[in-house]
């Protein structure tokens, strides 16, 4: 299969994808799935370079499958002190990735669900530009220097959470409550709940890590 580049496609567990959506990824991007991730790559109809993790969710045939065309299994112990989507970031931060886009739906479980978004959110200053999609819910990393452009539709909600202790020059293009140099403390709601009055839509920050969750319209 290709060598890597510099963006890196992610395929983590949960739930079937929204594949009546469509999800947009780079044709050039290095793949790799975290353990029962690799599940969606049928439905995403691409191939994978890298399974990763302790592989006791995903099917041993569809594993082995993959394998035999060319993907590479690297296998980690069940007693881990991290979590297969967190082998799969660093694995595609190894590479030399600026761009992540992650694919994956909740697993039910809130614990992991916490945990992901806080990886998530720890990552984002690490690289250009990192994504998760399931293909109905986007979440970007917003973080200063690299504005977040959202192709949404209008009348999508559009939610800025804070990542980090406070974000601070918040400012925000086409939303219906506009931010102009705004803060958003730790814990704070103010950003919960906006919607794109104009597309695209764009936020930017000065400090701070934001996430930035994008309610695609089911119309």
């Amino acid at each position: 299969m290709e060598q890597p580049t510099n963006q890196v496609i992610i395929l983590s567990g949960g739930e079937p994808l929204a594949t009546d959506r469509e999800i947009l990824l780079p044709d050039d991007a290095y793949v790799i799935a975290a353990d029962s991730g690799l599940h969606h790559a049928a439905d995403l109809d691409i191939g994978v370079n890298l399974v990763i993790g302790d592989m006791d969710s995903v099917d041993p045939t569809v594993l082995a499958t993959a394998v035999d065309r060319g993907s590479r299994a690297e296998i980690h112990p069940a007693n881990k002190d991290r979590t297969d989507l967190e082998l799969a970031i660093d694995a595609a931060l190894d590479t030399g990735a600026r761009k992540l886009f992650i694919v994956g739906a909740h697993t039910g479980r809130l614990d992991h669900l916490l945990g992901a978004m806080g990886l998530f959110g720890a990552t984002a200053p690490r690289v250009d530009e990192i994504v998760w999609t399931d293909g109905l819910t986007e979440i970007f990393g917003c973080v200063p220097g690299h504005p977040t452009i959202v192709n949404g539709r209008v009348g999508d909600g559009l939610s800025l959470v804070p990542a980090s202790d406070d974000v601070s020059g918040v400012n925000t293009e086409g939303l219906r409550w506009k931010l102009l140099d705004e803060a958003l403390p730790a814990g704070s709601t103010r950003g919960i709940s906006n919607v794109i009055e104009t597309t695209p839509a764009t936020v930017s920050v000065e400090s701070g890590t934001l996430l930035i969750v994008h309610e695609r319209s089911r119309a």
